[in-house]
């Protein structure tokens, strides 16, 4: 004998639009492949290995890194700047 549970499903406004912001992409995406119906988008689209990402993610990955990089030369020259400036604004001051 199988136990059966029944289950209901409270509609919430969140649902609803998490339901149509799906059906949305799913129609967006069949209007870009210029498909009928959006089970024909399996159909249209084509695998690509991964290997052919690794190297653009690597890429990306070193960029990332040279980024931070530069940004770290650029915050140490920006407080280096900073303290002129506190020292001209003193020296002007003492001036008045």
């Amino acid at each position: 004998m199988s136990r059966r549970t029944d289950r209901t499903v409270k509609i919430t406004p969140n649902t609803i639009r998490r339901l149509v912001r799906e059906e949305r992409s799913r129609l967006n995406e069949t209007l870009e492949l210029k498909l009928r119906h959006p089970s024909d988008a399996p159909k249209k689209t084509r695998e690509v290995n991964a290997t052919d990402y690794a190297g653009t993610l690597a890429k990306c990955m070193d960029y990332y890194q040279m980024c931070k990089l530069k940004e770290s030369a650029l915050v140490d020259e920006l407080k280096s700047l900073q303290e002129v400036k506190r020292e001209l604004r003193k020296r002007i001051l003492k001036g008045i």
